[in-house]
């Protein structure tokens, strides 16, 4: 599913120049699509395989339907959160995902990564960046998500020194959590918007 093949330098520069005409077009969704591409993200086979068998990969998250979900709920919660922030769900173009097909994960993981944040109770400040990316080390996703978190690891301290006793102790929390847990991003998560958020994170195992 996932290609294990590194990528030409003509391959990058095209995907690069293709990159740069979707920021250009406001498809932010296909740019950080084509940075996964870029970035040669490569999927462990055992989650590869766990991925293929979703029925959606690439869900469309509807922010309007979510608000209207009742309070207290997966769906509800997530766009609360998109809303304070001032985030907008990313998407990526159909033809975009045909091209990068083999990017599964990537482009999963560039959709849902928000939903991460709120299933683990972060906010999007380095210090909850440093819980996600620990978390999903932990999980065993790829190796350029394990040489993220490694990059975390020792850059954030330099940027928030005043915060080093909060990252260390969130990135222990959530590698312990993320070991513990059942595998994230091969959950159809979109299946569970409706359902109170803490009985989702019960059923995942982040209770």
């Amino acid at each position: 599913m996932d290609s294990s093949h590194p990528l030409a330098t003509s391959q990058r520069l095209s995907f690069f120049t293709l990159a740069v005409q979707a920021y250009r077009q406001g498809k932010l969704g296909d740019v950080a699509a084509y940075k996964s591409a870029i970035l040669g993200t490569k999927t462990y086979p055992e989650i590869a395989e766990k991925l293929s068998r979703l029925a959606t990969c690439f869900p469309h998250i509807d922010l309007a339907a979510l608000r209207r979900l009742p309070e207290g709920t997966f769906g509800q919660i997530y766009a609360q959160h998109m809303d304070e922030f001032h985030l907008t769900p990313l998407e990526i173009s159909p033809d975009v995902i045909a091209q990068l097909s083999d990017q599964s994960l990537g482009l999963r993981y560039t959709l849902l990564h928000d939903v991460f944040h709120v299933l683990l109770g972060y906010d999007t400040s380095l210090v909850g960046e440093m819980g996600v990316w620990a978390f999903v080390d932990a999980q065993q996703y790829s190796p350029s998500y394990q040489t993220a978190a490694w990059l975390a690891h020792y850059l954030y301290p330099f940027v928030i020194p005043h915060r080093y006793r909060q990252l260390r102790a969130i990135e222990q929390q959530s590698r312990q959590l993320g070991q513990q847990a059942a595998c994230i991003i091969a959950q159809p998560l979109e299946d569970y918007w409706s359902e109170p958020l803490s009985m989702v994170r019960s059923r995942l195992g982040l209770a």
